[in-house]
């Protein structure tokens, strides 16, 4: 792993700056600030899923990416990228992740009390709702275009 950013652009979380994953994220907000609450249905039901099966291993790859430059910060000796090993990681963690929440209904409890920790620095008012929709797991095939986007971000001496 680098030790040290190359040139001004290298930041951590920097796939999440990218222009597919905006996209992603715009599509997202579109479907569910209006498309859902216009014209509810099985474009509006999918979408969501789509664009969350891209963002999520990439969220999880800046999060991780920030907290190890935290870490350097404060003196450890770690790299600021996660590498290939990561990636792998967290487009696992993704679909185990999205998998448990579409076909196993307990879950949604485990999943609102973790938005309801994000959503707390924004008033933590909101409603979440989720059905278990086995179907719903077709929106996987982006997790490996996910891993795509994210391996063009990595060195090729990155492990």
């Amino acid at each position: 792993m680098r030790s040290e950013p190359r040139e001004r652009g290298d930041v951590p979380g920097r796939a999440l700056l990218h222009p597919w994953s905006f996209l992603a994220a715009v599509a997202l907000a579109f479907n569910v600030f209006w498309l859902r609450r216009r014209h509810p249905g099985v474009v509006s039901g999918k979408l969501s899923d789509l664009a969350i099966c891209f963002l999520l291993p990439v969220f999880l790859v800046a999060a991780a990416e920030w907290l190890l430059t935290i870490a350097r910060l404060c003196g450890a000796r770690v790299g600021l990228r996660v590498g290939r090993r990561g990636i792998w990681l967290s487009c696992g963690v993704s679909v185990a992740y999205f998998a448990l929440l579409k076909t196993w209904p307990a879950f949604t409890g485990v999943h609102r009390a973790l938005l309801g920790v994000l959503d707390a620095p924004f008033g933590g008012a909101r409603s979440f709702r989720n059905l278990a929709d086995p179907t719903d797991l077709l929106a996987l095939v982006m997790v490996p275009l996910s891993a795509w986007h994210l391996s063009r971000f990595v060195e090729r001496d990155d492990v």
